[in-house]
């Protein structure tokens, strides 16, 4: 329960955070459309950096089972994300976008900030494996979703600024490579800023969406409480069945770093892809804006159920 009550405090923080970047939008100081600008930077800077920084630790065998293991957690969670949906997808009548909300979550930009100060920088370690298994499927999984190419694009995949930097990252970690201090300052003083601007950049699209028609559609409640509720009890349900926290040492601190990512809100990427693929962006916008303000209540009580069932 303490858990629970830190993360409500810490998105608490990060909310002040997302009305900050709402604010500047509304009072005409910036246009909303400037946040490309800011995604632009986190996903060529700020993430790469957070990435590289977290992989300069010491290398144990703790440190390396635990990885593997937050990497087969994310690995089964997409794996049941995608059968329920697949599965609820034709009864449901869910389109393209709806589909792709409920399966990929923000474990990224939203994730990492709250593991760094509520578990500690230690345990962004551990984010790393989602991070890559889903940026994977975004690539491959996720364009048929939305009526693109069902075709792989390794090129594209390879050189994703997130893939690189995880592939950077593991060799150092395997071969024990650390960076000079002034270089891992500079890095280390980058990843720090992903909390702030990640959360202005939300605030800036909340800005630009018409908040009263989002509410007011019952079809984006459901995708958004399944994506909130629903699929993540699923998967603390299967932790907890598993009963893999009582004979995996540091599994239930490991895996709360992938409870969080699956209760995380809908991933930025589905708009954006979206709007790539000739998906309906607005719709996804307006899904991930509800996510959004909804998991501030919705996360902190997925966490104190797998705390009290795991």
């Amino acid at each position: 329960m303490e858990l629970s009550l830190l993360l409500l405090e810490k998105i608490l923080s990060m909310a002040l955070m997302v009305l900050m970047g709402f604010a500047v939008v509304k009072l005409g100081a910036v246009k909303a459309e400037q946040s490309s600008l800011l995604s632009s930077l986190t996903l060529y800077i700020i993430v790469p950096c957070m990435i590289l920084s977290a992989f300069q630790v010491a290398w144990t065998p703790e440190r390396l089972s635990g990885l593997l293991l937050a990497l087969i957690a994310a690995v089964l969670l997409h794996i049941l994300y995608i059968a329920i949906t697949r599965l609820l997808g034709d009864k449901l009548r869910l389109d393209g976008v709806e589909r792709a909300s409920l399966i990929y979550s923000n474990g990224g930009n939203l994730i990492v900030p709250l593991v760094s100060s509520v578990l500690g920088e230690e345990y962004v370690f551990y984010c790393c494996a989602f991070i890559a298994f889903q940026t994977i499927l975004l690539w491959v999984h996720l364009p048929g979703l939305l009526g693109g190419s069902r075709k792989l694009n390794l090129k594209k995949l390879l050189l994703n600024p997130n893939i690189l930097a995880i592939i950077a990252g593991v060799a150092c970690f395997l071969l024990r490579i650390t960076f000079p201090p002034v270089i891992a300052d500079t890095i280390d003083a980058v990843s720090a800023t992903i909390g702030p601007v990640a959360m202005f950049m939300i605030g800036m699209l909340m800005a630009d969406t018409d908040l009263k028609a989002t509410f007011t559609r019952l079809r984006y409640w459901g995708i958004s409480l399944g994506r909130l509720v629903v699929y993540p009890v699923l998967f603390v349900l299967l932790i907890a069945l598993s009963r893999v926290t009582t004979y995996i040492p540091m599994a239930k601190e490991v895996l709360v770093v992938t409870v969080l990512a699956a209760s995380a809100p809908v991933a930025v990427s589905v708009a954006q892809m979206a709007d790539l693929w000739g998906g309906d962006a607005k719709k996804a916008g307006a899904i991930n804006v509800m996510s959004v303000i909804l998991c501030i209540a919705t996360m902190p009580l997925i966490i104190a159920l797998y705390q009290a069932i795991c």
